[in-house]
């Protein structure tokens, strides 16, 4: 359909929207509660706020829609949609592969299947599992705990090797009765859902009341189920004693890196934890969104809390959405509890660790360039940022940023609030903040050493560094990037540094640049809205 003339003719039902551009390529897959009130908000330039949203706009030149009979069908299909076309402008999981899940046939004796995709069969589905192997020993340690049949389909007329081995509770020879067979079924859910608590109660229950009858050897076997799954369970890590289950999900955004660390809490103990990484950008509310949408599209259970460190865009769509699919209704929001922060600082670690992993291979290679370009000694591992902020002068501010084998240092960042500099000086300013930062050379609070240090600004800035530079004898290399044309210059070399736009080298000076900037300008903003309170 023709953009935008053919909005007219869309209905108002749920489903999926897809925008193409004029060679006809998919751009972009939405989904919708009201398919002709979301069209229409593309429509206003107000919405795209990131450059991002205003360049899709911009490519649209028609669109086709796909009505579903319900959310959660809008849920699904969107999905498979993204995962099909992977369209340009659409955030999407950078490890999108089809996992297993696992699978309980509900026959009169039910049994264990691994399996890819879901049916709409009479069978209990759990999942989708990342890592394969992980299921396999869960199923396989599951089917030991708890003497589930490892035959499948139709039941056989005589005993296995397993009944033998003692892993089988052998229902083909009567050995066990469907009522106590339903219950070892029952116990093996609550594995499987890491509910320690519940599953260990059970055990316990069914172990007295096998005494009590006197059958000492069904009591023996729940003993040992009882002692193998407090093997199994004490390698998680315990978190809290309380009775507390949530999905967490962190998103962090460093260089052009997109990561969600997912972590899953069940009683009070860390079960999952895997991180996801994303290709695409926006704004991070619309990231989690997105987030949400595809990750529990395929999941076939979720708990009634999420948390997350960022609110999501379109909230009342997605708990719309994820009420329909679940039967539930389901909170997401920022954490509120002490135990909540403390996971939340968890996923940031855990998600900070994984950025390093990623970046470092990368930044390594890049730092190496630095190093060639430059004619440094070593590999510039500490390279400092600045950047200066004001309003002709008033609330002005200085910024310090870290960058650490080419990642942000943030604990290693510091502001300055200029006090000596009057008027909008801007090289004065700059000249303070230098001599403020270099009198702490043996101070423990800058405890790391610069390999090369960065001035946002032209010839002009780095001149007032190197002056302060002779003057305090620092050992320490100067390079400065001008915003205009995004030309280097070095204090060794007479000519000015201009390297191609898509230099990976001229990529990590911006960041720095950048974020300097950024750091300067949110301290600024605060001085500013300091001063506006007080008045």
């Amino acid at each position: 359909m023709k953009w935008p003339d053919g909005i007219k003719d869309v209905p108002e039902s749920s489903g999926v929207y897809i925008f193409y551009n004029d060679k006809n390529e998919v751009i972009y897959v939405g989904k919708a509660t009201s398919l002709k009130d979301r069209l229409r908000s593309y429509l206003d330039i107000k919405n795209a706020i990131f450059p991002k949203d205003k360049l899709l706009r911009e490519s649209i030149k028609s669109f086709d829609y796909i009505i579903t009979s319900s959310p959660s069908e809008a849920l699904l299909l969107e999905y498979n949609l993204i995962k099909k076309h992977k369209p340009k402008y659409n955030i999407r999981l950078k490890d999108d592969k089809s996992y297993p899940y696992l699978k309980i046939v509900m026959d009169e004796f039910p049994y264990i299947e691994i399996k890819r995709g879901l049916k709409n069969d009479n069978a209990l589905y759990f999942g989708p599992y990342v890592d394969v192997k992980s299921l396999r020993r869960v199923v396989s340690l599951g089917r030991r705990i708890f003497k589930l049949r490892r035959c499948t389909k139709k039941l056989p007329k005589k005993k296995c090797i397993y009944y033998d081995l003692g892993e089988c509770s052998a229902p083909c020879i009567g050995n066990v009765s469907k009522e106590d067979y339903l219950k070892l079924v029952k116990d093996f859910i609550l594995f499987i859902k890491s509910d320690y608590k519940k599953l260990k109660e059970s055990l316990i229950n069914d172990m007295n009341e096998k005494v009590k009858k006197l059958e000492f050897e069904k009591a023996a076997v729940l003993r040992d189920a009882i002692k193998s799954i407090d093997r199994v369970f004490y390698s998680q890590r315990v978190l809290t004693n309380d009775d507390i289950t949530f999905d967490t999900i962190y998103l962090l955004k460093e260089s052009d890196k997109v990561l969600i660390e997912y972590l899953e809490i069940r009683n009070g103990r860390l079960v999952f934890e895997k991180p996801y990484e994303l290709i695409g950008d926006s704004d991070p509310k619309e990231i989690i969104s997105t987030f949400v949408s595809l990750y529990y599209s395929k999941k076939v259970e979720i708990p009634d809390l999420i948390i997350s460190n960022y609110n999501l865009s379109k909230k009342d769509e997605i708990n719309k959405f994820l009420k329909e699919k679940f039967n539930k209704d389901i909170k997401i929001r920022l954490p509120k509890s002490e135990f909540e922060k403390k996971v939340i600082e968890l996923a940031k670690e855990n998600a900070i660790e994984h950025i390093k992993k990623v970046l470092y291979p990368q930044n390594e290679k890049v730092l190496l360039k630095i190093k060639e370009l430059l004619n440094l000694k070593k590999i510039p591992e500490y390279i400092e940022g600045y950047d200066i902020s004001n309003i002709m002068g008033d609330y002005a501010v200085g910024s310090l940023v870290v960058f650490h084998n080419g990642i942000p240092e943030k604990s290693l960042y510091r502001k300055f609030k200029i006090k000596y500099t009057k008027g909008p000086d801007d090289y004065s300013m700059l000249k303070e903040v230098f001599l403020r930062r270099f009198s702490h050379l043996k101070d423990s609070k800058f405890n790391w050493e610069p390999d090369l240090i960065l001035v946002d600004g032209g010839k002009g800035q780095l001149n007032v560094a190197l002056k302060v530079k002779r003057d305090l004898n620092l050992p320490y290399k100067f390079i400065s990037i001008a915003k205009e044309n995004e030309i280097l210059y070095y204090e060794d070399y007479d000519n000015e540094i201009v390297l191609p736009k898509n230099s990976e080298v001229l990529h990590i000076f911006q960041r720095i640049r950048d974020e300097a900037h950024r750091f300067a300008k949110s301290y600024f903003k605060k001085l500013l809205r300091k001063r506006e309170l007080s008045n």
